[in-house]
């Protein structure tokens, strides 16, 4: 038999054998990829946890009592389990399967990646910064706080001018120490810093006298007075508002179909706001041929059950809870212990995103 012609053979064999090869690399890649995406895919059973555990658990600061409190009966009230019944009502039908977990804003993030919590209601502060080298997601805003200063007193002195030259404890990179600068910036007023790692040891360094003031949340500030620092009649609230803090819906970030629904959810009770549907005018917004609003009290079925959610549990909830507005005056708003702004979606920091 001539070279030639076993040479050619030879070099066939070698060229199939190299096209085998490849073939086979090429599908021992496809069939890890692939896998990884599946599992990726499956891996979010957030709200099939809730589902089987059949409460939904709801982060609120434990140092703000008004957002979240039970009341003489054992019954969860205040805002933040409002909201929550809102998400109990929509993933359950029960809006009473809740329990709120008071906890350290700094605990938020391992919260959340725990389990220990499946969505948070709060003032975390979530710069971009923290957003993006966390695991915490922020969904939504769901209304802004005012920032103020709790202070050790100074004998005759009447406004924040007179804390001149005073130390602060602020947590660093935060964004009340972002509102701090601009504040002091914006009225030439000289405050002396001191930085500390966690809200709580912030919070720790004033009750020590570490520093002279202390930024945050006016009502979670009154309800350290009330409980850290009872019976201290040193320390007071000053009237200066130095800025506005949001308070956001906050998700981990392995958890975004439950986030994704949650927002949503918060998402249809500002509809309902904006829709002025109410317990009072509910029956005649059931025939309403607006789509959005079909879609929003489960006339039309299917968009809510793509969320996994009870497709009418806002009819109930309605005549139980209210919609957004009501929620927000009733808690938050003027004459109530938050005492905030009135609420207003017109505004645009609420306004609702049509359910199509």
């Amino acid at each position: 038999m001539p070279y030639s012609y076993i040479t050619m053979q030879y070099n066939t064999i070698l060229v199939n054998k190299m096209k085998l090869n490849h073939f086979f690399t090429l599908f021992f890649v496809l069939s890890m990829i692939f896998p990884l995406v599946s599992h990726a895919a499956e891996a979010d059973d957030s709200i099939t946890r809730i589902k089987k555990r059949g409460v939904v658990y709801c982060g609120t600061n434990r140092n703000n009592h008004d957002l979240a409190y039970k009341d003489e009966d054992g019954i969860w009230r205040g805002f933040d389990a409002s909201l929550c019944r809102a998400l109990a009502a929509a993933f359950l039908d029960n809006k009473e399967q809740i329990e709120m977990i008071p906890i350290s804003i700094d605990e938020v993030p391992n919260a959340l990646h725990t389990g220990k919590i499946d969505l948070m209601f709060g003032e975390f502060p979530l710069p971009a910064e923290t957003e993006i080298s966390t695991n915490t997601i922020n969904l939504d805003v769901l209304y802004n706080e005012k920032v103020m200063l709790l202070a050790h007193k100074k004998e005759e002195a009447t406004s924040l001018e007179d804390y001149r030259d005073s130390t602060i404890c602020v947590v660093k990179s935060s964004v009340d120490s972002y509102l701090l600068s601009n504040f002091m910036y914006r009225y030439d007023l000289n405050l002396k810093p001191v930085s500390f790692a966690t809200r709580d040891r912030a919070i720790e360094g004033f009750y020590l006298n570490r520093c002279a003031l202390l930024p945050g949340a006016s009502n979670e500030l009154r309800n350290i007075m009330q409980t850290k620092m009872k019976g201290k009649d040193y320390i007071e609230l000053l009237p200066e508002v130095i800025g506005l803090r949001p308070v956001y819906l906050i998700a981990d970030k392995n958890s975004l179909k439950l986030g994704i629904a949650a927002k949503w959810i918060v998402n249809a009770l500002r509809l309902a706001e904006d829709h002025h549907i109410t317990s009072e005018n509910l029956p005649m917004m059931l025939g309403d041929k607006d789509l959005s609003v079909q879609n929003l009290l489960g006339n039309q079925t299917a968009l809510w059950k793509k969320f996994r959610v009870y497709p009418q549990w806002m009819r109930q909830f309605i005549i139980d809870e209210g919609n957004f507005g009501e929620m927000y005056n009733r808690h938050l708003g003027p004459g109530t212990m938050m005492d905030l702004d009135p609420h207003e979606s017109e505004q645009g920091l609420a306004k609702a995103k049509p359910f199509i």
